[in-house]
């Protein structure tokens, strides 16, 4: 009759588990091959255990806080470059803008006699140009303070 179990298969692992193998429990297992066969497979199994348990192990409490920091670092770079973009962007839609409107304005002259004694005051380019900045101004100063307003933090009064 084949057995599928011993008794003392249990005794083998916790032997394994606990690090000491009574010299009645190793020729025991000498003499049973349900025992042999449990042997090398605990073994396998406690060594995977360990290289698990030593890959998952919790980090220094120094390591996490350093992350923690340079996260938070980078998330507070990330909010105080966001205006710059935004002003970048505004800045690249004034130079196009104006860029048109300047051509606009050559190409509705008839002669090139303009461009020779073209003056902004003149011809309002100036007074266009500094509405413009204004403009641009106006909607920068309304995204910083509305920025600020949403991440919780209030701009300095002076």
């Amino acid at each position: 009759m084949n057995r599928s179990s011993c008794q003392r298969e249990c005794d083998v692992v916790e032997a394994l588990r606990g690090g000491s193998f009574p010299d009645e429990l190793r020729s025991h297992v000498g003499s049973c091959a349900i025992c042999a066969e449990t042997q090398p497979v605990a073994q396998m199994l406690l060594q995977a255990a360990s290289v698990v348990r030593v890959d998952h192990e919790l980090s220094d409490a120094g390591l996490v806080w350093r992350r923690v920091q340079a996260r938070k670092q980078e998330i507070a770079l990330k909010r105080a470059t966001r205006p710059l973009i935004y002003m970048r962007a505004l800045s690249v839609v004034y130079v196009v803008l104006f860029a048109a409107w300047l051509l606009h304005s050559f190409w509705r002259s008839s002669s090139m006699e303009q461009i020779s004694r073209w003056s902004g005051s003149q011809d309002g380019t100036a007074c266009f140009g500094a509405a413009i900045a204004v403009v641009a101004i106006a909607i920068g100063a309304w995204f910083l303070l509305h920025d600020g307003r949403r991440s919780g933090e209030r701009v300095p009064s002076m």
